[in-house]
Protein backbone atom coordinates (compact mmCIF):
# COMPACT_ATOMS: atom_id res chain seq x y z
CA UNK A 1 0.00 0.00 0.00
CA UNK A 2 1.28 3.77 -1.27
CA UNK A 3 1.14 6.30 1.30
CA UNK A 4 -1.31 7.95 -1.57
CA UNK A 5 -3.21 5.05 -0.68
CA UNK A 6 -4.04 5.38 2.56
CA UNK A 7 -5.83 8.43 3.00
CA UNK A 8 -8.33 7.52 0.74
CA UNK A 9 -9.09 4.11 2.32
CA UNK A 10 -9.17 5.65 5.89
CA UNK A 11 -11.73 8.46 4.80
CA UNK A 12 -14.36 5.57 2.91
CA UNK A 13 -13.04 3.02 6.26
CA UNK A 14 -14.93 6.04 8.46
CA UNK A 15 -17.24 7.30 5.93
CA UNK A 16 -18.81 3.23 6.30
CA UNK A 17 -18.56 3.34 10.28
CA UNK A 18 -19.79 6.43 11.58
CA UNK A 19 -23.95 7.53 11.11
CA UNK A 20 -23.72 10.96 11.08
CA UNK A 21 -22.90 12.18 7.44
CA UNK A 22 -20.08 14.60 6.45
CA UNK A 23 -19.97 16.58 3.83
CA UNK A 24 -18.31 20.03 2.69
CA UNK A 25 -19.70 22.73 1.00
CA UNK A 26 -17.35 25.00 -1.10
CA UNK A 27 -17.25 28.94 -1.28
CA UNK A 28 -19.81 28.54 -3.91
CA UNK A 29 -22.14 26.81 -2.13
CA UNK A 30 -21.17 23.23 -4.50
CA UNK A 31 -20.84 20.43 -2.30
CA UNK A 32 -17.83 18.96 -2.89
CA UNK A 33 -17.50 16.04 -0.37
CA UNK A 34 -19.64 13.85 1.13
CA UNK A 35 -19.41 10.38 3.01
CA UNK A 36 -20.60 6.98 2.25
CA UNK A 37 -22.74 7.33 5.12
CA UNK A 38 -25.54 9.21 3.39
CA UNK A 39 -26.49 6.48 1.90
CA UNK A 40 -27.83 4.89 5.29
CA UNK A 41 -28.74 8.29 6.83
CA UNK A 42 -30.73 10.06 3.53
CA UNK A 43 -30.77 7.70 1.19
CA UNK A 44 -29.24 9.25 -1.55
CA UNK A 45 -25.99 7.86 -3.20
CA UNK A 46 -22.82 10.59 -2.76
CA UNK A 47 -23.09 11.51 -6.68
CA UNK A 48 -26.69 12.16 -5.83
CA UNK A 49 -26.06 14.62 -2.95
CA UNK A 50 -23.01 16.20 -4.50
CA UNK A 51 -25.72 17.33 -7.45
CA UNK A 52 -27.83 18.98 -5.55
CA UNK A 53 -28.15 22.14 -4.11
CA UNK A 54 -28.61 23.39 0.03
CA UNK A 55 -32.54 24.91 -1.59
CA UNK A 56 -33.29 21.42 -2.69
CA UNK A 57 -32.55 19.97 0.26
CA UNK A 58 -33.91 21.88 3.10
CA UNK A 59 -37.58 22.48 4.44
CA UNK A 60 -39.04 25.91 2.67
CA UNK A 61 -39.78 26.76 6.17
CA UNK A 62 -36.12 26.28 7.48
CA UNK A 63 -34.45 27.83 4.35
CA UNK A 64 -34.58 31.82 5.50
CA UNK A 65 -33.07 30.75 9.19
CA UNK A 66 -30.57 28.43 7.23
CA UNK A 67 -29.98 30.86 4.66
CA UNK A 68 -28.71 33.72 7.85
CA UNK A 69 -26.46 30.84 9.72
CA UNK A 70 -24.68 30.26 6.20
CA UNK A 71 -23.88 34.01 5.98
CA UNK A 72 -23.33 34.17 9.36
CA UNK A 73 -20.61 30.95 8.88
CA UNK A 74 -18.73 32.33 5.64
CA UNK A 75 -18.04 35.88 7.14
CA UNK A 76 -14.89 34.80 8.89
CA UNK A 77 -12.72 31.90 9.08
CA UNK A 78 -12.81 29.65 11.89
CA UNK A 79 -16.65 30.24 12.24
CA UNK A 80 -18.56 27.70 13.35
CA UNK A 81 -22.46 26.81 13.74
CA UNK A 82 -24.61 24.45 15.37
CA UNK A 83 -28.35 24.19 13.82
CA UNK A 84 -31.58 21.66 13.78
CA UNK A 85 -33.58 21.66 10.58
CA UNK A 86 -35.62 19.32 8.72
CA UNK A 87 -33.53 18.16 5.49
CA UNK A 88 -35.54 15.87 2.62
CA UNK A 89 -34.68 12.19 2.54
CA UNK A 90 -34.44 10.82 -1.13
CA UNK A 91 -38.05 9.18 -0.80
CA UNK A 92 -39.51 12.57 0.12
CA UNK A 93 -39.88 12.67 3.73
CA UNK A 94 -38.43 15.10 5.95
CA UNK A 95 -35.72 13.95 8.56
CA UNK A 96 -35.06 16.12 11.82
CA UNK A 97 -30.96 17.02 11.47
CA UNK A 98 -29.01 18.52 13.84
CA UNK A 99 -25.81 19.76 11.83
CA UNK A 100 -22.46 21.17 12.86
CA UNK A 101 -20.39 23.14 10.55
CA UNK A 102 -16.92 25.35 10.69
CA UNK A 103 -15.68 27.02 8.19
CA UNK A 104 -12.40 26.05 7.02
CA UNK A 105 -12.57 28.25 3.52
CA UNK A 106 -8.96 29.17 4.00
CA UNK A 107 -7.72 26.07 4.59
CA UNK A 108 -5.66 24.78 1.68
CA UNK A 109 -6.54 21.14 2.46
CA UNK A 110 -9.99 21.63 3.16
CA UNK A 111 -11.49 25.08 1.19
CA UNK A 112 -14.58 24.96 2.19
CA UNK A 113 -17.56 24.54 5.25
CA UNK A 114 -17.05 21.36 7.37
CA UNK A 115 -20.36 20.21 8.08
CA UNK A 116 -22.00 16.86 10.17
CA UNK A 117 -25.46 15.97 10.07
CA UNK A 118 -26.93 13.69 11.89
CA UNK A 119 -30.70 12.20 12.36
CA UNK A 120 -32.16 13.49 15.48
CA UNK A 121 -36.57 12.44 14.16
CA UNK A 122 -36.64 9.99 17.33
CA UNK A 123 -35.48 12.67 19.45
CA UNK A 124 -37.68 15.08 18.26
CA UNK A 125 -40.66 12.89 18.28
CA UNK A 126 -39.94 12.08 21.55
CA UNK A 127 -39.83 16.32 22.71
CA UNK A 128 -42.72 16.63 20.56
CA UNK A 129 -44.82 13.82 22.25
CA UNK A 130 -43.23 15.04 26.15
CA UNK A 131 -44.37 18.44 24.69
CA UNK A 132 -47.51 17.19 24.39
CA UNK A 133 -48.36 15.63 27.31
CA UNK A 134 -47.12 18.57 28.95
CA UNK A 135 -49.84 20.73 27.57
CA UNK A 136 -52.80 18.33 27.43
CA UNK A 137 -55.10 16.25 29.47
CA UNK A 138 -54.18 12.07 29.33
CA UNK A 139 -57.70 11.07 29.46
CA UNK A 140 -59.34 13.12 27.12
CA UNK A 141 -56.59 14.65 24.93
CA UNK A 142 -58.27 18.21 25.56
CA UNK A 143 -56.21 20.75 26.33
CA UNK A 144 -55.17 20.97 29.88
CA UNK A 145 -55.85 23.96 32.57
CA UNK A 146 -52.84 25.59 32.22
CA UNK A 147 -52.53 25.40 28.40
CA UNK A 148 -56.34 26.68 28.39
CA UNK A 149 -55.65 29.56 30.18
CA UNK A 150 -52.29 30.24 28.32
CA UNK A 151 -54.17 29.99 24.89
CA UNK A 152 -57.11 32.46 26.31
CA UNK A 153 -54.60 34.84 27.45
CA UNK A 154 -53.02 34.71 24.02
CA UNK A 155 -56.66 35.17 22.64
CA UNK A 156 -57.13 38.56 24.57
CA UNK A 157 -53.95 40.07 24.34
CA UNK A 158 -54.11 43.24 22.31
CA UNK A 159 -57.17 43.60 21.62
CA UNK A 160 -59.80 45.83 23.48
CA UNK A 161 -62.59 43.83 22.32
CA UNK A 162 -61.98 40.34 21.58
CA UNK A 163 -65.32 39.32 20.92
CA UNK A 164 -65.49 36.08 22.78
CA UNK A 165 -67.44 33.49 24.88
CA UNK A 166 -65.72 31.91 27.84
CA UNK A 167 -67.47 28.77 29.01
CA UNK A 168 -67.74 26.60 31.91
CA UNK A 169 -69.29 23.13 31.68
CA UNK A 170 -69.77 20.90 34.78
CA UNK A 171 -71.57 17.48 34.38
CA UNK A 172 -74.21 17.05 36.61
CA UNK A 173 -74.93 13.81 39.14
CA UNK A 174 -71.35 12.58 37.95
CA UNK A 175 -70.47 11.38 41.23
CA UNK A 176 -73.53 9.18 40.84
CA UNK A 177 -72.12 7.78 37.60
CA UNK A 178 -68.79 6.97 39.24
CA UNK A 179 -69.99 5.59 42.31
CA UNK A 180 -72.50 3.81 41.00
CA UNK A 181 -71.22 2.24 37.36
CA UNK A 182 -66.95 2.82 38.77
CA UNK A 183 -64.62 4.63 37.66
CA UNK A 184 -63.94 3.12 34.54
CA UNK A 185 -67.23 4.11 32.98
CA UNK A 186 -66.54 7.35 34.33
CA UNK A 187 -63.93 7.70 32.40
CA UNK A 188 -65.70 7.03 28.99
CA UNK A 189 -68.18 9.13 30.03
CA UNK A 190 -65.53 12.35 30.23
CA UNK A 191 -63.64 11.24 27.02
CA UNK A 192 -67.36 11.24 25.20
CA UNK A 193 -68.04 14.40 26.43
CA UNK A 194 -64.63 15.56 25.17
CA UNK A 195 -65.46 14.47 21.79
CA UNK A 196 -69.00 15.95 21.61
CA UNK A 197 -67.63 19.65 23.23
CA UNK A 198 -65.07 19.26 20.40
CA UNK A 199 -67.73 18.41 18.15
CA UNK A 200 -69.01 21.81 18.85
CA UNK A 201 -66.33 23.63 18.06
CA UNK A 202 -65.60 25.64 14.08
CA UNK A 203 -62.73 25.69 12.33
CA UNK A 204 -61.35 28.44 9.58
CA UNK A 205 -60.48 27.98 6.36
CA UNK A 206 -56.89 26.95 7.23
CA UNK A 207 -58.43 24.30 9.13
CA UNK A 208 -56.73 25.53 12.23
CA UNK A 209 -59.19 25.55 15.37
CA UNK A 210 -60.08 28.74 16.05
CA UNK A 211 -62.58 27.66 19.29
CA UNK A 212 -60.40 26.39 22.11
CA UNK A 213 -61.54 23.19 24.60
CA UNK A 214 -60.00 22.20 27.57
CA UNK A 215 -60.43 20.10 31.09
CA UNK A 216 -59.67 21.66 33.84
CA UNK A 217 -59.89 18.75 36.18
CA UNK A 218 -62.69 16.05 37.35
CA UNK A 219 -66.21 16.63 35.39
CA UNK A 220 -64.62 20.23 34.61
CA UNK A 221 -64.57 21.28 31.09
CA UNK A 222 -63.68 25.12 29.90
CA UNK A 223 -64.22 26.10 26.16
CA UNK A 224 -63.84 29.63 24.42
CA UNK A 225 -65.62 30.52 21.07
CA UNK A 226 -64.67 33.22 18.71
CA UNK A 227 -66.82 35.94 16.86
CA UNK A 228 -69.03 36.32 19.65
CA UNK A 229 -70.45 40.24 19.97
CA UNK A 230 -73.33 40.16 22.45
CA UNK A 231 -74.79 38.64 25.28
CA UNK A 232 -77.49 36.89 23.53
CA UNK A 233 -74.86 35.42 20.99
CA UNK A 234 -72.94 34.04 23.71
CA UNK A 235 -76.22 32.55 25.47
CA UNK A 236 -77.01 30.58 22.07
CA UNK A 237 -73.32 29.44 22.07
CA UNK A 238 -73.48 27.82 25.36
CA UNK A 239 -77.07 26.63 24.15
CA UNK A 240 -75.20 24.88 21.36
CA UNK A 241 -72.66 23.11 23.28
CA UNK A 242 -74.86 22.25 25.83
CA UNK A 243 -77.27 20.15 23.25
CA UNK A 244 -74.14 18.72 22.07
CA UNK A 245 -72.97 17.05 25.53
CA UNK A 246 -76.07 16.34 26.74
CA UNK A 247 -78.02 12.89 25.79
CA UNK A 248 -78.21 9.37 25.96
CA UNK A 249 -74.84 7.73 26.20
CA UNK A 250 -75.06 3.36 25.92
CA UNK A 251 -71.86 1.87 27.49
CA UNK A 252 -71.78 -1.94 27.61
CA UNK A 253 -75.31 -2.26 26.80
CA UNK A 254 -76.36 0.71 29.61
CA UNK A 255 -77.76 4.19 28.85
CA UNK A 256 -76.34 6.76 30.86
CA UNK A 257 -78.22 9.98 30.77
CA UNK A 258 -75.27 12.93 30.50
CA UNK A 259 -76.37 16.07 31.17
CA UNK A 260 -74.69 19.15 31.82
CA UNK A 261 -74.84 22.85 33.26
CA UNK A 262 -72.70 25.69 31.31
CA UNK A 263 -71.86 29.05 32.61
CA UNK A 264 -70.72 31.57 30.09
CA UNK A 265 -68.81 35.18 30.36
CA UNK A 266 -67.88 37.71 27.77
CA UNK A 267 -64.24 39.51 28.49
CA UNK A 268 -64.30 42.54 30.23
CA UNK A 269 -62.11 45.34 29.00
CA UNK A 270 -58.33 43.97 30.46
CA UNK A 271 -59.53 41.22 31.74
CA UNK A 272 -56.92 38.14 31.48
CA UNK A 273 -57.99 34.36 31.28
CA UNK A 274 -58.46 34.09 35.30
CA UNK A 275 -60.57 36.92 35.29
CA UNK A 276 -62.95 35.46 32.11
CA UNK A 277 -62.87 32.26 33.81
CA UNK A 278 -63.72 33.05 37.21
CA UNK A 279 -67.21 34.84 35.73
CA UNK A 280 -68.11 32.04 33.48
CA UNK A 281 -67.50 30.06 36.95
CA UNK A 282 -69.89 32.19 39.04
CA UNK A 283 -72.38 31.89 36.11
CA UNK A 284 -71.94 27.76 36.09
CA UNK A 285 -73.13 28.17 39.89
CA UNK A 286 -75.74 30.28 39.26
CA UNK A 287 -77.26 27.16 36.60
CA UNK A 288 -76.75 24.71 39.36
CA UNK A 289 -78.45 26.73 41.42
CA UNK A 290 -81.59 27.70 39.54
CA UNK A 291 -81.89 24.32 38.28
CA UNK A 292 -79.38 22.40 36.09
CA UNK A 293 -79.30 21.34 32.88
CA UNK A 294 -78.80 25.20 31.20
CA UNK A 295 -77.04 27.70 30.73
CA UNK A 296 -76.12 31.02 32.87
CA UNK A 297 -74.07 34.09 31.30
CA UNK A 298 -72.47 35.93 33.33
CA UNK A 299 -74.19 39.45 34.77
CA UNK A 300 -77.65 38.40 33.41
CA UNK A 301 -79.94 36.90 36.00
CA UNK A 302 -81.15 32.99 35.62
CA UNK A 303 -84.71 31.67 34.61
CA UNK A 304 -86.04 29.48 36.49
CA UNK A 305 -87.47 26.28 34.67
Amino acid sequence: MTNEEEPTLWYAALGHLIDEVVFIHREDRSIAFVSPSVADVLGYTPDEFTALRTYELIHPDDLPEAARTAEDVRSGPGRSYRSVLRIRHRDGSWVWAEVVGRNLIDDPAVQGVVQTLRDISDRRALEEQLAHQARHDGLTGLANRNHFLDQLDAALAGTADPQLAVLYLDLDGFKAINDGRGHRTGDEVLREVARRMAGATRHDEGERPRDVVGRLGGDEFAAFFGGVASDEDAAGVGQRVLEAVSGELVLDGVAIDVRASVGVARPQPGEDADGVLARADAALYEAKRAGRAQVAVAGDEVEHP
